[in-house]
């Protein structure tokens, strides 16, 4: 058999049906045709029956899957469980569904990656049914020894990896004893410049102890390994006068197969609960007796196996807390019925998929004194996913309640927020919320502007000066009223960046490259001097004699760096991220580093001298000429999720300057950006202050990465400039 991953996409195309109706399903935003549902199998190389559970969760989580049409990705999803069971609605038209799972790294023993693709038509009215086959993307390496070879040769290691004169510089696993005995496999991702993998055979020779090596390619040098293949490395002996001639007659062979399944498992996406035309997130409150019926639809990518209700309230009705409804007794059904809870189970035809529409009857909700309950809902379905949520009821006589504030909310930041009210009652008046630290006593009063409003309306107000990460707590008030139903939101915190000052610096060890961190492996910085260094030469270095506070800052020198004949113009650089590879003289970056905050501007010290400009490619977007005084740049971008697969690394930006492909500040990925440009020099012969303003393009989404370049040459990338050179220190967020 072969080894693949396979997911089972179920694009479903059906009609939606009215909320009010017990048959399915609730009303659906868009104007869309139909609903996309997604599920999968696995079914992987190695026997994962023991771990399943966890690899489900691993492959869930590291998931992309895109829906494709002719005008590009209509729909991006990072990890199954952001693909709803209740479905996602489509267009008619051509699609194409792709996904990758796994974990993309050059090398690694037990990190596999999978990729599959498949195109589908959506139709009117229609139901389609979609398998993407994600095959295994990974080469596969073994090693075999024979027991001749092992009496011949001691400390017997075989390091297999991508081949270092391509340029790449990881991705190499060493095949010991331990791991040959035991059959371990490695996983390998190639990339347009390592297209092969080469081996070395290492020992000692049993008759004199000498040092024995072999090396080679797992294919013929001009051609390419193959992914979902395994090459098994075979170290043979020829039989012929070992004991003259010791290890001369060793051999290596490679086989070459295609992978082959040995365990099935799935991955889905947990069910679905929510509110059918409320939101579930925000209390069911209301006049006693004037509440009217709450459905909850909850919907899973394969059978339902348990939905469990927990609430005090149940212990009236049941003389128990809690109740599962869907393998309870008839008797208990028609118990929880009489007293106005109801379900309705549907199964799709030709899939797995049920959906369930559980009703809270107005006669149970009013049935209820004034209080605060919650009703806990638990469903589990077949494949042990499970999904939680709360309904929480609150019956009441009050004038006025505070609205919950979702934790997601853009209006609240790290020193600002929107909070609301709700009109309960007509004869309310000079209306308002309180709000204070968790923790305290004293309520601080914000007013709100509206008036005359009637039952049912809502209210905001906006506070400020709060405190970031801190739990702040609110309630309504009016005139004669103050709310005893209290909630509760959090404020943002306030990152900063790592090394912000610019003191810690040290060297790589693979190719000897200052870097701007502690270690390698507290990297949060990283300059151009990856590539450089090839030329004997770091462009980006610590300086101990310009500095605005601790001991050091970083100096930025634009210069021509040649070496052998051979040389190019390099901007004295620093950015958030990661220098990847050189490619010929040519720099590939990733840049960015996860952050959640939202800064409104950025602080640097910086000391600038610009240098008449002597090295020019006529193609630079400024039109930079010789003669012209050089300017340098610092620029801060926060971004959103969208990631950039290179070399099995994903990245907010990847940055290629042989190609031009550079960052854009107008990209769609860009929340909010803020730039400096250095026309002139910097006044007198410290370092002056520079405050840069951020501007938020976006604000419907919150960052995820951060992205901050400085360069001594605005236009180093199109290697341009002169050798102009800038000192940066003291980076801060600023926050308002």
């Amino acid at each position: 058999m072969k080894k693949y991953i396979k997911y089972c996409a179920s694009l479903m195309a059906v009609a939606a049906l009215s909320a009010c109706s017990d048959t399915f399903m609730p009303e659906t935003e868009g104007d869309g045709e139909g609903r996309l549902m997604l599920k999968a199998t696995v079914n992987s190389d190695v026997a994962v029956v023991s771990r399943a559970g966890e690899t489900n969760d691993e492959l869930n989580k590291s998931a992309l899957i895109w829906i494709s049409n002719s005008t590009g990705a209509v729909k991006k999803f990072n990890g199954i469980d952001e693909i709803p069971p209740t479905g996602i609605m489509l267009l008619s038209g051509n699609y194409i569904a792709e996904a990758w799972a796994g974990d993309s790294v050059s090398a690694s023993w037990d990190s596999r990656y999978f990729k599959g693709r498949q195109e589908f038509t959506i139709t009117k009215g229609s139901a389609t049914q979609v398998n993407i086959e994600c095959k295994i993307a990974n080469t596969l390496v073994s090693v075999k020894i024979d027991d001749k070879v092992a009496t011949l040769l001691n400390d017997i290691t075989l390091e297999v990896g991508h081949d270092k004169a391509t340029g790449t510089r990881d991705g190499v696993l060493t095949f010991d004893s331990e791991k040959i005995t035991a059959g371990a496999k490695g996983y390998f991702m190639t990339n347009s410049r390592s297209k092969n993998l080469v081996y070395t055979l290492r020992g000692k020779l049993a008759s004199d102890g000498k040092d024995f090596t072999k090396t080679g390619t797992l294919v013929a040098a001009d051609q390419e390994v193959k992914r979902a293949t395994e090459y098994c490395i075979n170290v043979k002996h020829t039989d012929k006068e070992e004991e003259a001639i010791g290890g001369a007659f060793i051999t290596i062979e490679v086989d070459a197969t295609e992978v082959e399944v040995e365990d099935t498992y799935e991955i889905t996406s947990a069910p679905s609960i929510y509110g059918i035309n409320f939101d579930l997130a925000a209390p069911v409150s209301g006049m006693i007796g004037a509440l009217p019926r709450r459905s909850i639809w909850i919907a899973a990518s394969t059978a339902i196996k348990e939905v469990i209700i927990e609430s005090e309230t149940l212990n009236s009705i049941l003389s128990a807390t809690d109740v599962e409804i869907i393998g309870c007794t008839d008797a208990i059904k028609q118990t929880l019925t009489a007293a106005g809870i109801n379900y309705v189970l549907n199964t799709h035809a030709d899939s797995d998929f049920q959906e369930i529409k559980l009703n809270f009857e107005s006669a149970f909700l009013n049935s209820l004194a004034e209080g605060d309950y919650t009703f806990k809902i638990t469903v589990i379905d077949d494949n042990n996913r499970t999904s939680t949520a709360t309904m929480r009821v609150m019956p009441t006589n009050a004038k006025v309640m505070a609205a919950p504030l979702d934790p997601s909310a853009m209006t609240t930041t790290s020193r600002k927020a929107v909070l609301t009210g709700t009109v309960l009652r007509d004869d309310a008046s000079a209306y308002g919320i309180m709000y204070r630290a968790k923790g305290t006593q004293q309520w601080t009063r914000v007013a709100s502007t509206a008036t005359g409003l009637t039952s049912g309306q809502s209210y905001s107000v906006n506070v400020s000066g709060l405190s970031a990460s801190t739990v702040y707590q609110f309630a309504a008030y009016c005139d004669g009223f103050e709310s005893t139903a209290i909630e509760e939101f959090t404020t943002d915190p306030e990152e900063q960046l790592s090394n912000a000052g610019m003191e810690n610096w040290c060297t790589d060890n693979n190719d000897n490259a200052l870097v701007p961190a502690a270690s390698i492996g507290e990297m949060f910085w990283d300059t151009g001097n990856h590539g450089s260094i090839t030329l004997s030469k770091n462009i980006t270095t610590q300086d101990t004699s310009i500095k605005h506070s601790g001991n050091s800052s970083a100096k930025l020198e634009s210069q021509y760096v040649a070496f052998l004949g051979i040389g190019k113009f390099a901007a004295g650089n620093i950015f958030v991220g990661k220098y990847l590879e050189t490619d010929g003289t040519d720099g590939i970056l990733g840049w960015g580093r996860s952050f959640t905050s939202r800064p409104t501007a950025m602080r640097v010290w910086v000391k600038y001298e610009p240098a008449t400009v002597d090295r020019v490619n006529k193609n630079n977007v400024d039109g930079v000429q010789k003669g012209d005084m050089d300017r340098g740049i610092i620029y801060i971008a926060l971004v959103d999720n969208t990631k950039t697969d290179y070399d099995g690394q994903k990245w907010p930006v990847v940055v290629k300057t042989k190609t031009t492909e550079l960052f854009k500040k107008d990209g769609k990925q860009v929340i909010a950006y803020g730039e400096h440009v250095f026309d002139s020099a910097t006044a007198g012969d410290g370092l002056v202050e520079v405050v840069i303003p951020i501007d938020y393009k976006r604000t419907d989404v919150r960052p995820s990465n951060i992205v901050v370049v400085a360069s001594a040459s605005k236009m180093g990338d199109y290697f341009t400039g002169g050798p102009s050179k800038m000192w940066v220190d003291d980076f801060e967020l600023i926050y308002e």
